[in-house]
């Protein structure tokens, strides 16, 4: 099966000079953006939801949408209704009003004030919860050469959308970062997808990979940060 390759857009220069010492994943670790319902009346529905770490929701203007149906309405925001998320802590819950009756509810978190930064989403259907709640998630599909996958919600389309994904050398959180080693798009309008990075990667070292919903013009300070992937190379 020939090679999914993402765009690329930019690279360290330097990575061309360095040598073709052989790399081996070490450890890795993933943080996501996730949320649950954690209960509801006939008028609210209250949603326990869990950020990055060091996001400030209220501030960086994060908000939960809600519709019926347990497809997120991408095309008809209007249809339902949205709240800021009402606390400045990267993790907790909120509640949300409504006329709550017998049908199927879905709730979206967005790292942005846009329907197209919801990054996660759980599901109210027919007065019962649904566990499991979709995000969007990162994973290593090879390590030499560096292919990253990645999964967006269901009926989103990430390259529309402005999405895009940074690479780091070293540990870094996506609130104030240097610019990348490199970056690039997703590869099409799928809501999952390979990228290829081409960034030579230095045994015994750390990298992070960072999903951002938006603003791919602002690498450094970019607060619709949806998935973080460290790993380290042995």
């Amino acid at each position: 099966m020939p090679e999914r390759r993402g765009n690329r857009g930019g690279r360290d220069p330097d990575d061309s000079c360095l040598g073709s010492s052989a790399v081996a994943l070490a450890a890795t670790e993933v943080e996501i953006v996730s949320i649950k319902i954690l209960e509801f009346t006939a008028h609210t529905i209250v949603v326990g939801y869990k950020s990055l770490p060091g996001n400030r929701p209220q501030t960086n203007g994060n908000r939960l949408w809600l519709w019926e149906g347990t497809v997120i309405d991408w095309t008809h925001p209007d249809q339902g209704i949205n709240d800021p998320v009402c606390l400045n802590e990267s993790k907790g819950s909120c509640s949300m009003s409504y006329e709550i009756s017998r049908k199927d509810y879905i709730v979206g978190y967005s790292v942005t004030s846009d329907v197209m930064g919801i990054c996660a989403s759980a599901v109210l259907t027919a007065g019962k919860l649904m566990l499991a709640p979709p995000s969007v998630t990162l994973s290593i599909e090879t390590l030499t050469p560096l292919i990253i996958s990645y999964a967006t919600l269901r009926g989103y389309r990430p390259l529309t959308a402005g999405n895009w994904l940074g690479l780091w050398r070293g540990d870094t959180v996506p609130w104030n970062t240097p610019p990348p080693t490199e970056w690039c798009l997703p590869e099409d309008d799928a809501n999952e997808g390979l990228v290829h990075l081409v960034t030579q990667l230095r045994p015994k070292s750390t990298y992070t990979v960072i999903y951002f919903m938006a603003d791919k013009q602002n690498q450094t300070q970019n607060t619709s940060a949806a998935a973080v992937l460290r790993f380290d190379t042995s």
